[in-house]
């Protein structure tokens, strides 16, 4: 299926999201970072409203910091990353992939994407390649992310 300039795959557990302008020019790795969220990955909830008022539901803030916190001690001294981002992320729940509070993976990604923004990186707008997959994992749910950095070549 083709949306814009955005190519999205579906294979079973793994969506696969590219940017054709970046494949076009070719990449090549330069820097990389890993980030242990040691919690339960929680998927972004749609926007509450009370009176006039708009808020994220508190689970969300508060998984929001601990991706935050981890960020921070995954990057120490370092500056947000520059230029192009590929990012992986494994999702590491207590639920089976096809239960339905598992939350979908465009959900759970929009949650960190968010939260690593002007924390890892600049704005997730630089995110140019992501891969999302899913596993099951009872005694130890976990989010791990790796975010490389690209440097294009004319």
């Amino acid at each position: 299926m083709v949306i814009g300039l955005v190519t999205v795959v579906k294979v079973t557990k793994i969506f696969l999201v590219t940017t054709r302008r970046s494949e076009r020019k070719g990449l090549m790795k330069m820097e990389r970072i890993r980030i242990l969220v040691p919690t339960e990955p929680v998927p972004l909830a749609r926007v509450r409203f009370s009176g006039r008022h708009c808020y994220q539901p508190k689970r969300n803030r508060e998984y929001r910091a601990v991706v935050q916190q981890a960020a921070r001690s995954a990057m120490g001294n370092l500056p947000p990353l520059q230029g192009e981002i590929a990012a992986t992320v494994k999702l590491y729940r207590r639920y089976k992939p096809t239960a339905r509070n598992y939350g979908d993976c465009d959900n759970h990604l929009k949650a960190l994407l968010d939260a690593l923004n002007g924390t890892a990186f600049e704005d997730d707008r630089q995110i140019v390649r992501c891969l999302v997959e899913k596993f099951t994992d009872k005694g130890n749910p976990r989010t791990e992310i790796e975010l490389e950095t690209f440097s294009t070549q004319v």
